[in-house]
This record gives structure tokens, C-alpha cells and sequence, in this order.
């Protein structure tokens, strides 16, 4: 009997504590578990008022925005290195690591998925539950458009940098192939405008060497005159040619003089052509230094065309090619990457309402009560039929009535003022009017 009653009363004592679950307090919880419910938008006090299936639900919620961010992180880092990194080496031999460049992608990534965790963010928090069932219709699918778009947009940026970083070693040695193909036609271009510089630059040197060498070879063509007029004069002054006689009669003279004057001739044009010849030479000399500076052109033209076909290396450039060569890959990479973003939004509408959505929506009421806010229970409607509900504000009625009072209350007593002031004057009037009558 004893027994009996005791389970009696355990049974009553359950029965009576029945709403008494002990949940906890919030300093019971996990930092990780705050920061998911934070990541979700949600109240962590409302939370730990309610069982234990929706704090599980909004830290899926928030574990998905978590998760985001950071592939935000390092979609964006890498991202950043890939388009800053020093472009010198070749792809497949560039296997050093620049440490500024690492430690400002790191800075950014950090930015950058502060940026897309609070968007995320708020494009959860901000999507309602539609009608708290497990159903999209419709009208829910509407109105979370603009957020799927939004989201949409951000899964679309995060999925590239993650897609040519996943293909990277195929991406690689395509990349390096171009970059050989696109030095090798700059090369071409640089040797056929070189080659047609220098086809100029000898051709005119062999015009110079031919002016010069015309121009000795008409004095030493005169020279050779001279000297065999000279020989001959001294075969006749021996009398071997000529007239047949020895000595130097007028005859001879004349020859003489004839061979003076060629010969101060010759010195003349000699000194003229020499400076004219070493003005040429001047020419043929600069002629040739510019030859020899073309072929250090070439050399440097060579090296710039490296560095143009080494930074043919840009985020873009990757992207194309990992579409070329991906097959389906990149957009398994892209789909999942939205999939991922736009999940939150359609788990969201598809929740079923709990006890977290009454506790939120029972702490607004209370909230709006306590500043004196009640909705009204009749419905207007707009110039164009569109119905809206009024909202009551009553704080807000109490200060104008409160406002109004003291006004009245003010010309009351003013107005009460002005009679008493009045009858007073009235009374002394009637008493001493001739205070009041001017002489």
C-alpha cells in the first residue's frame, strides 16, 4: 500500500511539473553553438527556452552561412593571389612563394568573407517562414525571389576562384602551353620588324662603303695617271719617246707644267674628298652603331615579350580555360556552390512552425505592447484596393491627450486670470473713476 501511494504521488508530482524541462541556461552552451544560432539570425535566449530539435534546426542554418564564409575566405585569397602574385617565372616553374602577396590575399579573405557572412547573414535571417509549413507555394517563392538572386550572385562569384583552384595542375600546363605560343608569335613579330630595320640600316651602309670606295678609287685612278705621265716625261727628257731627242726643250716644258697642274689638282680634290669621305665614314660608323643597337633591341624586345606572355596569367584567363578544358566539372563546382548558398533560403521557407516561431512572435507582441503598440483588428484599404492593417500606438495617443491637457489646462487658467484682472479694474473704476478721467 505504502509502495503505492508513493508512485501515486511521483505520477501526480510529474504530472504537476509538467512544463518544468529543465533546458538549461546559456551559459551552458557551446561558444561554437552561439555563434552557429548567431550566424542563423536567431535569439539565443528564445533558444533556450525551446527543445532541443530547434536549436539543432538553426544551427544547420547557421552552420551553412558558417561554412560559406569561409569559402569566401579562401575563394577570395586566392582569387587576390592569383591576379597580384609576381609574374616572372613560368607557370609549372614558378613553384616560390611570394610572402607579401600571401600576407595582403590573406587580408583581403578575410574582408572579403566578412562581407558575404553578413550578407548571407542577412539574407536568412531576413527570409520569412512563409505559412509555417513544410510547403513552397507560390507566393513564398516570390517573395524570397530577390534574396535567391541575391544569393545566386554570391555563389556564382565563390565558386570560380574555387573552380580554376581545384583544376589548377590542368590549368597549368594549358596555360603554359598558350604563354609558349604567344612568345613565340611576339618573337616573330619583334624579328620581322627587326629584320626589316637591319635589311635597311646594311643597306645603307653598303650605299656609304660605295660612295667611299668610288671616291678612292677616283684618286688612285688619277694618281696612277699622274704617275705614268710622270714616267713618261723622264723617258723623253732621255729621249726614248717622243721626238727621239735627249733634253728638256719646250716641248717637255709644257709637259712639265701640264703634270704640275694635274698633279696640284690631284692634292685639291684629294683634301676636299677626304673630308668629304670622312663625313661619309661618320655616317657609315653611326649607320653601324645603330646595326649593333638593333641587336641589343632585338634582345630587349625578346625579354619584354617574356614578361607580356608571363602575365598572360590573369583570373580571367584561368577561367577560360578551365571551361575549355573542364568538361562538366566547372559547373558541378558552380551548381554545388549554389546549391550551398541558396540552400539556407528554400530550408528556411520549408521550415515547419515550432516553438521558437511562437516565443519569437509572442516576445514581438510583448516587446510592442510594452511601448503601447497594439495592431488593429480592422483592415483598410489603399487608393488601389491593396488591404493593410492599422497599427494602434498608444503611447503615442497618451503623450498628444496628455499634450492637449496641458493646453487646455494653460488657457484655463489664463482665461481665469484675464477675468479676475478685469473685474478687479472694473471694481476701481466704479470706485474712483476719476483716477481713471483725464483732466
Amino acid at each position: 500500500m505504502p509502495n503505492t501511494q508513493n508512485e501515486v504521488k511521483t505520477q501526480k508530482s510529474k504530472h504537476d511539473a509538467g512544463d518544468n524541462y529543465d533546458y538549461g541556461s546559456l551559459k551552458d552552451v557551446s561558444w561554437f553553438s552561439r555563434l552557429l544560432w548567431f550566424s542563423a539570425g536567431a535569439d539565443a535566449q528564445l533558444l533556450m527556452r525551446c527543445p532541443m530539435s530547434d536549436r539543432v534546426k538553426y544551427q544547420g542554418l547557421g552552420g551553412v552561412v558558417l561554412s560559406v564564409g569561409m569559402l569566401a575566405f579562401f575563394s577570395g585569397s586566392y582569387a587576390f593571389y592569383a591576379v597580384f602574385s609576381p609574374k616572372d617565372a613560368t607557370v609549372l616553374g614558378d613553384s616560390s612563394t611570394d610572402i607579401s602577396t600571401v600576407v595582403l590575399s590573406i587580408i583581403f579573405g578575410i574582408f572579403w568573407a566578412m562581407i558575404i557572412y553578413n550578407l548571407d547573414r542577412f539574407i536568412v535571417s531576413s527570409t520569412g517562414k512563409g505559412d509555417g509549413t513544410d510547403r513552397i507555394t507560390l507566393t513564398e517563392f516570390l517573395n524570397a525571389l530577390p534574396r535567391l538572386l541575391m544569393a545566386l550572385i554570391i555563389g556564382l562569384c565563390l565558386s570560380k576562384p574555387l573552380e580554376i583552384k581545384i583544376l589548377e595542375s590542368e590549368i597549368k600546363a594549358q596555360l603554359e602551353l598558350e604563354q609558349n605560343t604567344y612568345l613565340q608569335e611576339l618573337n616573330e613579330q619583334s624579328e620581322q620588324l627587326v629584320t626589316s630595320q637591319r635589311a635597311q640600316l646594311r643597306e645603307k651602309m653598303d650605299e656609304l662603303q660605295s660612295r667611299i670606295d668610288e671616291s678612292d678609287k677616283l684618286l688612285e685612278d688619277r694618281r696612277l695617271e699622274i704617275n705614268q705621265q710622270r714616267k713618261n716625261l723622264e723617258l723623253e727628257a732621255e729621249g726614248k719617246i717622243g721626238s727621239g731627242f735627249a733634253g728638256r726643250g719646250p716641248a717637255w716644258q709644257d709637259k712639265k707644267d701640264n703634270l704640275d697642274r694635274m698633279q696640284s689638282e690631284l692634292d685639291r680634290d684629294r683634301s676636299a674628298i677626304q673630308k668629304t669621305n670622312q663625313l661619309v665614314m661618320d655616317e657609315f660608323n653611326e649607320t653601324k652603331q645603330q646595326l649593333s643597337e638593333l641587336d641589343q633591341k632585338l634582345l630587349n624586345k625578346q625579354e619584354s615579350n617574356k614578361q607580356s606572355a608571363r602575365h598572360l596569367d590573369g583570373l580571367l584567363k584561368r577561367i577560360q580555360i578551365s571551361h575549355e578544358i573542364g568538361g562538366w566539372v566547372p559547373y558541378a563546382i558552380m551548381l554545388l556552390l549554389l546549391c550551398i548558398e541558396a540552400g539556407p533560403i528554400f530550408f528556411k521557407l520549408m521550415l515547419t512552425k515550432g516553438a521558437y516561431d511562437y516565443l519569437e512572435e509572442n516576445q514581438k507582441k510583448l516587446a510592442c505592447a510594452s511601448m503601447g503598440i497594439e495592431p488593429n483588428a480592422h483592415i483598410v484599404s489603399d487608393d488601389k484596393g491593396n488591404p493593410s492593417f492599422v497599427d494602434e500606438y498608444h503611447s503615442v495617443k497618451h503623450a498628444l491627450y496628455e499634450t492637449k491637457l496641458k493646453v487646455e489646462t494653460e488657457q484655463m487658467l489664463a482665461n481665469q486670470v484675464h477675468n479676475s484682472y478685469r473685474q478687479k479694474v472694473s471694481e476701481d473704476i466704479s470706485a474712483n473713476p476719476e483716477k481713471y478721467i483725464e483732466s
